[in-house]
């Protein structure tokens, strides 16, 4: 009798030390996910997007791919080259459907729609200047599918550049 009850002690701690090594296992793979999220190994890597006119050129620095809930930042950079009086950035219906803009900075002088587009609108551009824009989104966690993530330079309405980083 007193054996069996040896016997039960034994598979009790051996339970127990599976349980111990099982847990620290799951622990030790959380850790490993939390290093390469950190390392960016996986989602939202910012790529650089760049066109280019003979007023202008255009970078526009973002995710080539979001998903829902995430919060991101993009930004344009535009040198121009030649004056540009009245610029005005025109951004494709893929940069605010199925998202929260947080902010745009700086901010535009006025904000317009052409053709259900957002039209965002700054001061006049000499040669030389670079107007840097940043924008900070959340993506909306039920958007999904591709949208157009395509931006243009006009000066008023009058295409000077156009940049489509994605189809």
């Amino acid at each position: 009798m007193v054996t069996s009850a040896f016997t039960d002690l034994e598979i009790d701690r051996a339970g127990q030390n599976r349980g111990l090594w099982a847990r620290r296992v799951m622990i030790a793979l959380f850790c490993v996910i939390a290093a390469l999220a950190l390392a960016d190994r996986f989602g939202q890597r910012t790529t650089e997007s760049q066109a280019a006119g003979p007023a202008a050129r255009m970078t526009l620095e973002a995710p080539e791919v979001v998903r829902g809930g995430l919060f991101f930042q993009s930004r344009i950079e535009i040198h121009a080259l030649r004056e540009i009086r009245y610029p005005h950035l025109v951004l494709d219906d893929g940069w605010v459907e199925g998202m929260q803009v947080n902010s745009i900075e700086p901010q535009p002088a006025s904000e317009l729609s052409r053709d259900g587009r957002v039209v965002l609108a700054y001061d006049k551009l000499a040669p030389g200047d670079v107007l840097r824009v940043w924008f900070q989104f959340e993506v909306d966690p039920t958007n999904t599918g591709h949208r157009s993530y395509g931006i243009e330079l006009d000066d008023e309405a009058a295409r000077v550049v156009r940049l489509s980083p994605l189809p």
